[in-house]
């Protein structure tokens, strides 16, 4: 009896929101993006609201993302990629034009992430733009993926 009173109880409470996980002016690390397509199934992605990726790493860009974002910190470094956790991920592509998103396959933002490079079309690879990438693909057309490598 005392169960199902407490049950009603709280059944008329009202409730408060909680917390929120982000706090106010910090970029949440994640958001639903994009989609891309094989031509069979389409898959969601989720682009990184932290991490860039810089194709053909340059000393001039380095130096334009750390004007922008004192914080701004190396996360991978390859001869042809250079990752890159910065505060707000968009707002730095719209400072530097070279840059591109970085995409996670999980919602969570965790596992393997991807960054679109260009389309394959016909068997044959071609640079696009990131957008394109996403948009162009299909049946006639795949996304051509740069993907970190894996240490085993």
């Amino acid at each position: 009896m005392q169960t199902l009173l407490l049950l009603s109880v709280l059944a008329q409470a009202q409730t408060v929101p909680g917390p929120s996980t982000v706090a106010p002016g910090v970029v949440a690390p994640w958001t639903q993006g994009a989609s891309f397509s094989d031509g069979k199934r389409s898959y969601k992605l989720y682009e990184s609201a932290v991490l860039l990726a810089e194709p053909s790493p340059s000393e001039e860009v380095a130096a334009q993302i750390r004007a922008n974002d004192v914080t701004a910190t190396v996360v991978l470094e390859r001869p042809t990629m250079r990752i890159w956790k910065v505060l707000d991920a968009k707002a730095m592509r719209g400072k530097v034009s070279v840059l591109r998103p970085a995409f996670h396959d999980i919602a969570s933002g965790g596992g393997r992430y991807r960054v679109p490079m260009g389309l394959v079309c016909g068997g044959v690879r071609r640079a696009a733009d990131w957008a394109e990438v996403l948009s162009g693909s299909g049946a006639s057309c795949l996304p051509d993926f740069w993907y970190p490598p894996t240490l085993r």
